[in-house]
């Protein structure tokens, strides 16, 4: 009886180890996407008066847009503001003030569009 458990073990882990032989996984996780995911949320997100309080400059604008195409999502909200944080990074900014964002009506090739424009900010916390 033991040697059959032991049979069984050893088929099924043979079984187990070249069934996978092959199968890849496909995903968008990359080791740039985890960077840039911890230097958007290196970006603090203000309101006007806030920012304003704060020893603070403008360094710029930026604005984000996502089109729905067939078979797409819908735009999420959060996506977008994601996008923003990650462009006032990359050009130097620490905190950011979304000035707008509007659901236009949708292009021709759009089901939904979304589109967002924010100020960049340099905030000092000394």
């Amino acid at each position: 009886m033991d040697n059959q458990l032991k049979l069984i073990f050893l088929i099924a882990t043979l079984m187990g180890v070249t069934a996978c032989q092959g199968v890849k996984f496909n995903t968008n996780l990359t080791p740039e996407m985890v960077v840039d995911k911890y230097q958007t949320g290196q970006v603090v997100e203000y309101t006007a008066e806030e920012v304003y309080n704060h020893d603070s400059q403008m360094i710029g604008d930026v604005s984000a847009a996502y089109c729905q195409r067939v078979n797409t999502p819908p735009p999420i909200y959060s996506s977008i503001i994601e996008t923003l944080k990650y462009k006032v990074h990359k050009i130097g900014g620490n905190g950011i003030v979304v000035m707008e964002c509007l659901k236009d009506n949708p292009y021709a090739s759009c089901l939904a569009h979304l589109e967002c424009r924010a100020l960049a900010y340099e905030v000092n916390f000394s």
